[in-house]
Parts: C-alpha cells; sequence; structure tokens
C-alpha cells in the first residue's frame, strides 16, 4: 500500500503493527496520543486484539484511506529513549527469513520475539536475576596465542577496521585453540565499539564458553538460548532493547537476537546439524542467517570447525570463503591415536561385552594413573527394542512407526518422537504374551555395566534424560571436570567442544551406528561425530588413546578417521554428492505431506507432486517421489516426501511458492503440506 502524507493536516495517524503468532498478517493501528517520532518502525507496543492487549512491532506508519475503522494503540513499551525497540535492519532480516523459508511473517516475529521476551515490557516482575558465577579451569586461563593463532587472528582482523563483510572458514583440528581466535578478534571488534554475536552448537557448551569470554573481556556476557530462567531471559532481553548488549553468546536461537551496529560474528562447529530449526517453522538454518547478517551489517562472519561441512569447505576450496586453517593442538600435543577394534573377533573371544578387551585394559590403565576416560554411545535408554519372546514382535509406538525404547531409569517404554509411554509389565499386542527380550544397547545399559566391571569407580551419564532438570547438564560437567566423575558415558553432548585436561582415553562403543540410515549426509555427519568425540582425547599432557569398536573394520569412513584425514573423506564424499547432485552442487526443497488419515495424505501428496512436476522444467529443477518418509508415520501423522533438486534458489523458491498456492484450494481437510529450503535431514 502506498501511504503519502495527507491533505488534511487533521487526519489521524496509524501504525501497522506485525503481531506474532498465527495472525496472518500485520494490522492497522491508530496512532492516538503517540506522534509519528514515537512510532518509528521497530518500536515494541501493546495493541487491543479481540479481547485482550497483546505485544507488536511498529512496521510503518501513514496516513492509509482505510475502509473500516481502527482500534487505538494501547500503549508503548517503556524502555531508554521512548521506549523498547528493535532495529530496523532486524525487521528486514525477519522479512527476509519469511520469503525464503517460505513462513509467514507473524510466524517468523513469534520465533525472533517470543511472548517471554515482551511480557516483562508491560507486566514487570519483582523476582531479580540470579546469576550464576562462571567456574574456570587452569587451561582456560591460557590467553597467548600461540603462532600458528597469532597469524589466524592478525589474517582476519584485516576486515575488521574498517568492517568489510568476508566469510572465514576457520579449519583447526580438535585442540587448536580455535576459541582463543574468537576472544582476540572480539576484543579488537569491542574497543572499536562494535558489537559480536558468537553461535554455538549446544546449550550445554554455553557456561564454559561464557566463562572464558569474561574471564578474557573482564566483563559479563549474556546467554542467549531456550535454557535460560525467567528472569535471566527478562535481564537478558532489558539489555538487547535497550541497545546495551554488546557481546551475546547463544545457541542457535541467538542469531535472531535483535542486534545492532555488529562487527563480528561467529559460528562455531558450523557444521553441526543442530543449527538448522526443523520444527515449528520457519526451518531457518543458523549458519546461513549468520552469512545474511554479516553481508546485511557490513562486517566478518567466521566459521570454525574441526570438520568442515562439505558445502562450506567446498566454497572455501572454490574462493566464496577464505581458508584459515589451524593444523597443530595450542598445547603441542599430538592428535590421539586411533585404533579399530574388530568387535567380530572381540565375540570370538570374550562372546558378547558391551567393551571390548583392549578398552576395558586402557579406561582401567587411565583410572591407575589417576586420569578419567570418556565412552561415547549415541543411543539413549536401556534398550532401544523390547522383543516379544512368542511371536517376535517388537514393542512399537501406536502413534509413531518406531520402536518403543526401554529406559530402566524410570521402569518405561518410551517413543522418543512423540512422548508416548507405556508400561514395562503390559502384554504383547499382538500375541498377548509377557515374556520380553531387551534387544540392543543404549547408554543406560552400559552405564548399569560399568558397574560391574569398574566396581566403586564414580560413572556419570549425560544425555538427555540425565540432564531433564535444569543445571543438571553444567553440574554435571563441573563434577567431571573437577575430577569427582572418573568415567563420562554420553550420547552427542559428550562430543562437542569440551576440554578436560585429564582425558586421554575415549572409546566409540558403536562406530557403525548412523551408516546405514537412508540419508545423503550420513556419512558425513558419522564421520563428523566420530572426529569430535575422539577430539575430547590427550588435548594436554599424555598421549590420547580413542578406540573405535566396529564390525566392519575395513569401512572407509572408518579409515580416514583412523588417519585424521578430513581432506581425504571429503574427495570421497564431494564425489558422491556431485554424481548424485546433492549439495553443495545443487540445492533442495523437501515437501511432506501429512495427516492422520493415510489414504487421505497419499491423494494429497500423488495431486502436490503432479503440479510440482509441472513447473519443474520451467524451475530446471528434478523431483524426485512421491515416497513414505523413511519414518513414515509420526506423532499420529502419516508422512510422504517429495524432493526437489534445483540449480538457481530464486527458481527453486518460485517453484515451492506456485506449487503452495496452486495446492491450496485442493487441500483435504486435516493435511497439512511442510515445506523444508535446504534440509540437513530426509528422514
Amino acid at each position: 500500500m502506498n501511504v503519502v502524507a495527507p491533505l488534511d493536516p487533521a487526519a489521524p495517524l496509524k501504525a501497522l503493527v506485525l503481531i506474532g503468532g498465527g495472525m496472518p498478517q500485520a494490522y492497522w493501528y491508530g496512532a492516538g496520543e503517540f506522534a509519528a517520532e514515537d512510532l518509528t518502525p521497530g518500536t515494541v507496543v501493546e495493541v487491543p486484539l479481540v479481547n485482550r492487549l497483546v505485544p507488536g512491532v511498529v512496521v510503518e506508519t501513514g496516513w492509509p484511506e482505510l475502509t473500516f475503522a481502527v482500534k487505538p494503540l494501547a500503549r508503548l513499551a517503556p524502555g531508554s529513549e521512548g521506549g523498547a525497540r528493535v532495529p530496523a535492519s532486524w525487521i528486514e532480516l525477519l522479512r527476509w527469513i519469511s520469503r525464503y523459508y517460505l513462513t509467514p511473517l507473524p510466524l517468523v516475529l513469534q520465533a525472533a520475539l517470543p511472548k517471554s521476551a515482551t511480557k516483562f515490557l508491560f507486566h514487570p516482575p519483582k523476582r531479580k536475576v540470579k546469576r550464576k558465577e562462571s567456574v574456570l579451569t587452569a587451561a582456560e586461563t591460557i590467553l597467548t596465542p600461540t603462532p600458528a593463532q597469532q597469524e589466524a587472528i592478525d589474517r582476519m582482523a584485516a576486515t575488521l577496521s574498517p568492517s568489510e563483510f568476508r566469510t572465514f572458514l576457520l579449519y583447526g583440528i580438535t585442540g587448536s585453540g580455535k576459541t582463543l581466535v574468537y576472544l582476540h578478534l572480539a576484543r579488537r571488534v569491542l574497543d572499536a565499539g562494535k558489537r559480536v554475536l558468537v553461535l554455538l552448537p549446544e546449550i550445554a557448551l554455553t557456561p564454559q564458553t561464557i566463562g572464558r569470554f569474561e574471564a578474557f573481556l573482564g566483563r559479563k556476557v549474556p546467554a542467549f538460548h531456550s535454557g535460560l530462567s525467567d528472569p535471566e531471559r527478562r535481564d537478558l532481553w532489558k539489555k538487547l532493547f535497550a541497545g546495551e548488549a554488546d557481546i551475546v553468546v547463544g545457541a542457535r536461537s541467538a542469531i535472531l537476537a535483535p542486534m545492532e551496529n555488529l562487527g563480528l560474528i561467529v559460528v562455531d562447529e558450523e557444521h553441526d546439524g543442530s543449527y538448522k530449526q526443523s520444527d515449528p517453522a520457519p526451518r531457518y538454518h543458523a549458519r546461513d542467517l549468520a552469512l545474511f547478517r554479516g553481508r546485511q551489517a557490513g562486517c566478518p562472519v567466521v566459521l570454525g570447525s574441526a570438520t568442515p561441512s562439505l558445502e562450506s569447505y567446498q566454497a572455501a576450496l572454490a574462493g566464496k570463503y577464505d581458508l584459515v586453517e589451524l593444523k597443530e593442538r595450542a598445547t603441542a600435543a599430538s592428535l590421539p591415536d586411533v585404533r579399530i577394534v574388530d568387535m567380530k573377533e572381540q565375540i570370538a573371544l570374550q562372546g558378547h561385552q558391551l567393551l571390548s578387551i583392549p578398552l576395558r585394559d586402557a579406561v582401567q590403565q587411565a583410572l591407575d594413573r589417576g586420569e578419567q576416560a570418556i565412552l561415547f554411545l549415541n543411543r539413549r535408554g536401556y534398550s532401544p527394542r523390547r522383543v516379544c519372546r512368542d511371536c517376535g514382535e517388537p514393542r512399537t509406538c501406536p502413534y509413531c512407526a518406531v520402536s518403543l525404547v526401554y529406559h530402566r531409569s524410570t521402569g518405561e517404554l518410551l517413543c522418543h518422537y512423540c512422548g508416548f509411554t507405556a508400561a514395562l509389565a503390559s502384554a504383547c499386542e499382538k500375541c498377548g504374551g509377557t515374556e520380553f527380550t531387551d534387544a540392543g544397547k543404549g547408554v543406560e545399559k552400559v552405564e548399569e555395566y560399568l558397574g560391574t566391571i569398574f566396581p566403586g569407580v564414580p560413572v556419570e551419564r549425560l544425555d538427555r534424560d540425565s540432564t531433564a532438570r535444569v543445571g543438571e547438564t553444567e553440574a554435571i560437567l563441573d563434577r567431571f571436570r573437577r575430577g569427582e566423575t572418573r568415567i563420562l558415558l554420553g550420547t552427542q553432548m559428550v562430543a562437542k567442544g569440551h576440554d578436560f585436561p585429564r582425558v586421554n582415553v575415549v572409546g566409540v562403543l558403536d562406530a557403525d551406528a548412523g551408516l546405514d540410515i537412508a540419508d545423503f549426509r550420513a556419512g558425513e555427519r558419522a564421520f563428523q561425530l566420530i572426529t569430535q568425540v575422539a577430539g575430547r582425547a590427550g588435548r594436554h599432557a599424555g598421549q590420547g588413546l580413542v578406540f573405535l569398536q566396529t564390525f566392519r573394520p575395513e569401512s572407509a569412513l572408518l579409515q580416514y578417521s583412523l588417519s585424521h584425514d578430513y581432506a581425504g573423506f571429503f574427495r570421497s564424499e564431494i564425489e558422491n554428492r556431485k554424481d548424485l547432485g546433492y549439495p553443495p552442487f545443487r540445492r533442495l526443497l523437501l515437501c511432506e505431506m501429512q495427516g492422520p488419515k493415510e489414504e487421505a495424505v497419499r491423494a494429497a501428496m500423488e495431486r502436490f507432486a503432479t503440479i510440482v512436476k509441472s513447473l519443474a522444467p520451467q524451475a530446471h529443477a528434478e523431483v524426485l517421489g512421491p515416497a513414505y518418509a523413511a519414518l513414515k508415520k509420526i506423532r499420529n501423522d502419516w508422512r510422504l516426501h517429495i524432493l526437489v533438486k534445483g540449480d538457481y534458489p530464486n527458481q527453486l523458491q518460485w517453484l515451492a511458492e506456485q506449487g503452495q498456492e496452486l495446492m491450496q484450494a485442493e487441500m483435504p481437510k486435516g493435511v497439512k503440506l511442510r515445506m523444508d529450503r535446504d534440509p540437513v535431514s530426509l528422514l
């Protein structure tokens, strides 16, 4: 709508307000007593909606001629200099997310400005923030860069003053000290009066990283993630609204923080799949948003990893990113010695055991030396399947096409997708049998086993179940860091970014996990995870030892892991991607039709696939499917996929928008279309 100054000077001013949630659009409100200068784009306001007051953001003001009456704004959010605000550039970011990720703008606002961020503005609580003090180890106080680190710092710092947009891929082996590089760059940016945004792949890494930043910079650093308490969240948003947050460290959602005057964006462990938001929409990738924000702010973006994503490494080799390498560990320690253990041979020697003889001996020797060990198994619960002894049928979830997982800690069978639970003693649904066999192994079974082979040794488990309570992740890691726990057993939470000086032995209990998943990224994820968890060993004193227990010792992926050969793995994997037309050579759009009635979902997907295939030639795209998803039923919804491969992002977006529009009138009741740009998983 074109809005011009009114011919009548007495015409009432209006404000276009964006409201989060399920609202289909922005709405006009009367400005009432507020002047235009009070309602600049980005002003946070409270407006009437039906019979309640809700927060919103002003995106435009003017004197449009409307055919309906408008309600007046209720009030402006209190704050410095006329009220709480978000930057105009932030609204531009939300609009880009809305277009690219095919999500209505109000839903994007809801993700970027949740109710918890605004409720305190209009209803301030009385409780004060209780902030935990950061805990630093001796290793974390080493602040002088090595020559290699200094060279990396100097090279990237050349883009800080004057600030310019460049993308650096900081490819450093595990233990090479990438965090110290971030620290020195951040200090230079802050000294120049600009702001810093640092992204981490796991909430569990936040306390350790924030502790290092606070000790180095001599200032408090706010955390930004979903695990904050209400007082902590209130304190964070108060600083953001007031423009007082000069540096923010957080998980995926931190990329949506309304910060302006950015001088540096860091994405640590840039390869990690947790940077991709899967549900609910918008299904954004925080790494890609970091690049957009860096271009928007005209500042450098640093992507750090010991195992870069194939897309990022290919971009660096092609000259799109600047490649900066750290090839040695910062402590002068060597990379760990990785050994493959053939579990077929171990079964012949000792029968079925969870720990092989070499790994068990190495852990015992480490304990005898006063050291610690990390054991990794990326499988929650006690056993992944419970099988009826009479008919052989596994216990399955009635709402999802998956087996129920036995959790001994709660005495329940649990679905990891919808949360359904069943009593352990319930009978087999197929034959009524009451005798079951636990098939496979989870971390709870390994924890029990460790108690029998290492009696009296303190063992703790780090997974989603053991860390369900707020603060428990940090408590478990602190106990291990202090040496109170001798063996840390966990899922992928133990693999990322932790630095434990007394760990020289690491065991990967099932190195074959993930290799047979029907997903083009399965091999890449497996290699990255093995390399990352192996990198926890031998980072300081002593030679690190890593044991990969496998039934496929000849696997090329494990052979690359054996020699820490990322370059070799990359060359092998990138050729497969090129031959099959997967990223980084083509862009993907995953379209999923879902609903509770299988036949309705099938019919809708067949019709939608016909529409998309008719559009594909104009978009230079290829359409695969339709087919059932690998997990064909989740939360009582049947799921069918088509995968669209395209050469041009804009044309792929056109195809998605046209397909949605043409299908809209034909969608059966209860069936939903879910679209995911640049998916990281096809399951």
